[in-house]
């Protein structure tokens, strides 16, 4: 582990940080940074303002390349929040792919675009014991600082893997065996409850505000979620963790 003390705002290693920060993982704030250090994850950057070097004294974390002690002025350019963090970290990005011939389950979530929706997502597959997602069209991208909040560091434990649109995903040879199941808050001629799902399966999350397809409907059955009110739908991060729940159920 190398230590560096960055003082000044135009210290060019903070530069390159900050022009390179789309290729990392940035988790923010105390008791969240502590958690991320807890796992088996290699950690690029340990950040920490002046005042919280303490906090880390004697550091000799195996999985820590630098260790960072910065001043207030220049955490303040790498921190998202509005009273700013003393403790970051930044891990890079690895890319995962979902092993199709071994999984039982697989999320889809086609253009899901709150950040706050897909880390709320991330946080209950990996509570619930789904370890694959997909993420499909145009979802919002999974190193987006409130989608990280939101995950609280489960983005980490799930497989997850980016496809260009769903109709590309459904034309996959790995998926030629799995049952497909659609979501909607719609009543669906095929409309089945959770326990008539075979595995393996896809089950698929639809957009906040559009939903899925039309015309996906017609080839695939569609999973619902009963309710006693005149409620017309539930928050798609909600649906989907109310999903996972009754998924995990049967596995």
């Amino acid at each position: 582990m190398v230590k560096i003390r960055i003082d000044s705002r135009s210290n060019p290693k903070l530069k390159t940080l900050l022009d390179e920060a789309d290729n990392y993982y940035v988790f923010e704030g105390e008791k969240l940074v502590k958690d991320i250090l807890k796992k088996n994850v290699e950690i690029a950057k340990l950040i920490v303002t002046k005042s919280k070097e303490s906090y880390f004294s004697g550091l000799n974390h195996r999985n820590v390349n630098e260790f960072w002690v910065v001043s207030d002025p220049v955490m303040k350019k790498i921190s998202h929040f509005k009273d700013i963090s003393s403790f970051v970290v930044f891990l890079k990005i690895k890319k995962k792919r979902i092993n199709f011939s071994k999984a039982q389950t697989v999320f889809v979530l086609d253009n899901i675009q709150d950040p706050a929706n897909l880390g709320t997502i991330f946080r209950c597959a990996a509570g619930f014991g789904i370890q694959n997602i997909a993420l499909t069209g145009n979802c919002v991208k999974p190193n987006n600082r409130k989608l990280l909040r939101g995950s609280q560091g489960a983005l980490l434990d799930i497989n997850y893997q980016s496809f260009t649109s769903l109709a590309d995903l459904l034309k996959k040879d790995e998926i030629r065996n799995y049952n497909v199941y659609l979501t909607s808050s719609r009543g669906q001629v095929r409309s089945l409850d959770a326990e008539q799902v075979n595995f393996p399966c896809i089950v698929i999350i639809g957009n906040e505000g559009s939903g899925l397809p039309e015309e996906l409907f017609l080839s695939h059955p569609s999973l619902q979620i009963p309710m006693k009110s005149s409620l017309e739908s539930l928050n798609a991060g909600v649906s989907a963790c109310i999903f996972m729940y009754e998924i995990s159920q049967l596995i």
